[in-house]
């Protein structure tokens, strides 16, 4: 494909179909940037500068509108399947031609306004013009790139393909696009000029210096773009970039993008990353041994490690609860938390991960549940037994609550006789006689050792509790 484009002419090839023109982009870009101007002139109530403004933006709103609206563009637009019906082939470009067509009235509607002096009116109407641009800009800067014909015809082409002008496929003999485009712009230039020429030739009829004077700051206006365009790309120009050497360079970078990606992998092979911070209790690796996960004759993962870390920023409990009480905890539940090493002192926690999936040891399914213990509270432990920093593998047991209630009646589950939905107690009505009375009563929350009592008891009263076994 290089060697094609530095011997055939772009014409028969093709090329440049998939360079960006950016002129019909430049275009409305400039008439945002006019209508900013136009909206400042009427707050400052210069209503001719305004004017004056606005006919710059319908002039570069215009000129952007032909470069779409062209007969090879048009034509090429629609086509028709073998059963003889219309097929769309580029809709996006159709919509940007009825945008374009839309924006063009609605600045001329402005400009009607100005010139009958109704000026808040354009205001109104030229804030909705902004907006409504500003969409009409995104889906120009998408389409750029993908005329399939160019604007820009010129002899060169004609004569190099025998074609007749009509004909064209326009494609100029380029090897630079912001050349073309500067192109682009000084044929505007031309076309407003020989509009000059035609104005003065008919100044009897109505060309006055007002008409003479935008026609003017037109073609300056398009020629200061054409100058900026070049320059801004002189050291293209300089270094002798053409579509071939772009070519490669693009693909040079592509291929060094890719070697640098297959390099960072590699790197990321040889390092060892953990996911926080530490210090290595253990080691599992010698020289020469490969790092993978090892597998049992079953086909099981075996538990093995390479390092083993230990997290001193975060102190946590991993233990197990069995299937009958799993469905009551729930992340994010208070825990309390008694170690083994530190009798005394009250750790407190809450519930940060429970296991999906249960382990079945001597009979009993078990889940196993990390407490992430409170920072301040573990701290208070360390100090209260002269210890600096925790140490991992105590022995430890954990209540979690699962429910919380206050300010209740708690009875001793040794009282309660009955079964559920019938519990009863017997209370003393008489110490000396020990005299009693069954008493039914309607139970809440309960634990191994109390249970809450709803109804059926008050505080004060005295019941018989039954006395633990080996008494």
């Amino acid at each position: 494909m290089n060697e094609l484009v530095e011997k055939i002419h772009p014409a028969f090839m093709g090329y440049p179909g998939t360079y960006p023109d950016t002129s019909a982009v430049l275009r409305v870009e400039q008439a945002q940037d006019e209508l900013v101007q136009v909206e400042e002139f009427l707050e400052q109530g210069a209503y001719e500068e305004a004017a004056a403004e606005l006919r710059l933006a319908i002039h570069d709103l215009d000129a952007s509108y032909k470069m779409f609206n062209v007969p090879q563009i048009i034509t090429s637009l629609q086509t028709y399947d073998e059963f003889g019906s219309p097929i769309e082939n580029n809709p996006d470009i159709s919509r940007a031609i009825e945008r374009l067509e839309q924006d063009l009235a609605t600045l001329d509607e402005i400009q009607t306004l100005l010139e009958q002096g109704e000026y808040d009116d354009a205001r109104a109407k030229l804030n909705a013009a902004q907006r409504r641009l500003k969409g009409t800009y995104l889906l120009v800067k998408s389409l750029s790139g993908r005329m399939i014909v160019s604007q820009r015809i010129g002899a060169c082409c004609q004569q190099q393909t025998g074609q007749q002008p009509e004909t064209s496929t326009g494609l100029m003999p380029i090897p630079y696009p912001d050349t073309s485009t500067s192109l682009d712009w000084l044929n505007q230039v031309e076309e407003t000029l020989q509009k000059i020429q035609a104005c003065k030739e008919k100044e009897a009829e109505g060309c006055n210096a007002l008409e003479l004077s935008t026609l003017l700051r037109m073609a300056q206006h398009d020629v200061d773009m054409s100058q900026t365009i070049l320059e801004d790309n002189e050291l293209i120009f300089r270094s002798g970039l053409n579509l071939k050497a772009l070519r490669t360079a693009n693909l040079n970078v592509q291929k060094a993008e890719q070697t640098l990606e297959k390099a960072k992998e590699s790197l990321l092979k040889t390092e060892l990353l953990a996911p926080f911070d530490g210090i290595i209790e253990d080691i599992n690796l010698k020289g020469g041994d490969s790092i993978g996960q090892r597998f049992s004759a079953t086909g099981q993962p075996m538990e093995s490690y390479v390092i083993r870390l230990v997290n001193t920023k975060d102190w946590r409990m991993t233990g197990v609860v069995d299937e009958i009480d799993i469905f009551k905890v729930n992340v994010g539940q208070e825990a309390i938390i008694i170690v083994d090493a530190i009798p005394d002192a009250d750790l407190r926690g809450k519930v940060t991960f429970i296991s999906p999936f249960g382990t079945q040891t001597t009979g009993v399914v078990e889940f196993a549940v990390t407490i992430t213990l409170d920072p301040s509270s573990v701290a208070t432990a360390l100090k209260a037994v002269g210890a600096e920093e925790p140490k991992g593998g105590l022995t430890a047991t954990a209540d979690i609550i699962v429910e919380k209630h206050e300010d209740v009646l708690l009875i001793p589950n040794r009282s309660v006789k009955g079964s559920p939905g019938d519990y009863w107690v017997e209370v003393v009505l008489d110490e000396k006689t020990m005299t009693t009375e069954k008493r039914p009563v309607e139970l809440g929350a309960q634990n191994e050792q109390s249970s809450q009592v709803i109804s059926g008891l008050s505080e004060g009263e005295k019941i018989i509790v039954e006395p633990t076994r080996g008494r």
